[in-house]
């Protein structure tokens, strides 16, 4: 598809950004490099900065987090970058995303923190704002600083005004209901997951719809909530998981939320089944993740009396949160192993 009216190296942006809309990332990216070099040969930094930044969007997609990472963080030391508050900022999220993707949340908030202060500076930068807003909150989230996550909830809240995006607008409420479940305020967190899946539609994009209802689904579990609404959650996300495809992160975490409901649900042995091949192939989760799923897999043993196992997941999921810098999720599974062990050992022990 050649033009007239565009430069080829515009052209070829344009084919390898179609490819990324069709999910396929190895030629998404493959046509983005040669993008870029097109775009510095004709001199057009901002071209070659659009296509890295792609590159570095389908690095993501595929789960391919260091890899991810690595590009984000060479893109926001560019000399480009520096220049403009636009790229400062996406760059910035890039980053903060990437750094929660392995684990690293404390950095994570800083990065999206300062991602965010710098696209509040320019009122056109709204949709920059809200994607560096809902990194933060993400991050801080995960480090359970839950009250802080709350506060900068109620930020992104007033950025979702008429003049964003139904896709943004969702994506915003999504983040603020997670919190809100987090934070044990059940009825919050619903009414802004309705909020969100009001403005989420499958037929725009089934993998946002995917992630949106295992998201949903997770933080309803996590609530203790196993109901009709958590089940309609799991089951739409496995659907729209299937039909995208999903990177093998995604099918892990997807099974992970459906291990939770089968525990809740009392079904043990389904949930063992689905827990003993995601833990032993976990290293591709991120850190907390993988930890969580420890987590839940120790419980698992336990109810199924296989004690001696049931600790030493305790012990990998507690040796995982610290990693994570996650200290009070440590101590907890800590505090839940030595209680394990205090009824083993007493008159009831077994």
């Amino acid at each position: 598809m050649q033009s007239p009216h565009l430069a080829p190296h515009l052209v070829a942006g344009l084919n390898a950004r179609a490819k990324w809309k069709a999910r396929d990332f190895d030629e998404a990216f493959r046509m983005a490099a040669e993008a870029a070099e097109l775009a510095r040969d004709a001199g057009d930094e901002p071209a070659w900065w659009n296509m890295r930044y792609l590159q570095a969007e389908c690095l993501r997609d595929q789960g391919r987090i260091e890899e991810y990472l690595a590009l984000a963080i060479a893109l926001n030391d560019h000399s480009l970058t520096a220049s403009s508050p636009e790229l400062g900022a996406k760059a910035g999220t890039m980053v903060a995303i990437g750094l929660q993707g392995l684990g690293r949340l404390a950095e994570a908030a800083t990065m999206a923190s300062d991602a965010a202060k710098l696209a509040a500076r320019d009122s056109d930068l709204l949709y920059v704002q809200v994607l560096a807003q809902r990194a933060l909150i993400a991050a801080l989230a995960e480090s359970r600083l839950l009250d802080d996550a709350w506060r900068e909830c109620l930020v992104l809240e007033t950025l979702i005004t008429d003049d964003v995006d139904e896709d943004t607008a969702g994506k915003g409420y999504w983040v603020i209901g997670n919190v809100a479940f987090l934070a044990d305020r059940v009825a919050d967190g619903s009414r802004y997951h309705d909020l969100a899946a009001e403005r989420l539609s499958p037929s725009k994009d089934v993998d946002l719809w995917a992630r949106f209802n295992r998201a949903s689904a997770e933080m309803r579990l996590q609530a203790k909530l196993g109901d009709a609404a958590t089940l309609r959650c799991i089951e739409r996300a496995e659907l729209a998981t299937d039909i995208v495809g999903g990177s093998e992160r995604d099918h892990l975490e997807m099974s992970l939320v459906r291990a939770h409901w089968n525990y809740l649900a009392g079904d043990m042995q389904e949930a063992l089944a689905i827990l003993e091949p995601l833990c032993a192939r976990s290293s591709i989760l991120a850190t907390q993740t993988s930890a969580e799923a420890h987590f839940l897999f120790g419980r698992t043993l336990l109810a199924s009396q296989r004690i001696d196992e049931g600790l030493v997941a305790f012990e990998e999921a507690a040796k995982l949160f610290e990693q994570a810098a996650l200290p009070e999720r440590s101590a907890a599974v800590r505090e839940y192993h030595r209680q394990s062990l205090g009824r083993r050992g007493g008159p009831h022990g077994g």
